[in-house]
């Protein structure tokens, strides 16, 4: 049997494509602008230095939304088990929230709220995707192990049969 191709699965490009509509949408609502400003004011307060501010609708923000859900997706849809998968999306949202203050160390200000809200969403999705295919392959493997070893038995004569009569030949040589 021939396994499944992972780019050939919609339900992965779905999952990384509603992400990605999510996350425009909360670009275009201006979610999590307030809780940017509130972080950017507590980095100033610790003693960073003045920092550029990097915006959400920024090709770099733009783009590192895009490789990041799909990298998110296709990787825990990749990977076997349940616990590295749970362990691989909660990786990738430490790395993701601790981009801020290492880009804010360099003097660039970056809110990861949009990006670690669609990871998490694509990465949940791929998660149950992933497991739902895992538990069909395995429905699958026990129905074709069932299947070899039937052992194979010649249907019971029924009662109401007349047996024939066996046509033997009867030998002459009687001695």
């Amino acid at each position: 049997m021939k396994p499944q191709n992972s780019l050939s699965s919609p339900t992965l490009w779905l999952s990384a494509g509603m992400g990605l509509v999510i996350g425009l949408v909360c670009l275009i609502l201006g979610v999590g602008s307030d809780l940017g400003t509130q972080i950017e004011q507590g980095y100033l307060a610790n003693g960073f230095a003045e920092m550029e501010v990097l915006s959400l609708s920024s090709g770099a923000s733009l783009l590192s939304l895009l490789i990041f859900t799909i990298g998110t997706v296709f990787s825990i849809d990749g990977t076997p088990g349940v616990g590295r998968r749970v362990m691989l999306l909660l990786s990738a949202l430490v790395v993701l929230a601790m981009a801020s203050p290492v880009l804010a160390l360099w003097g660039i200000f970056w809110n990861p709220l949009i990006l670690l809200l669609v990871v998490l969403w694509s990465g949940v999705v791929a998660m149950l995707h992933a497991g739902g295919r895992e538990r069909e392959e395995a429905l699958r493997a026990q129905r074709i192990a069932d299947e070899q070893n039937v052992v194979r038995m010649n249907a019971p004569n029924s009662p109401h049969e007349k047996r024939k009569p066996s046509k033997k030949k009867k030998s002459k040589d009687f001695r």
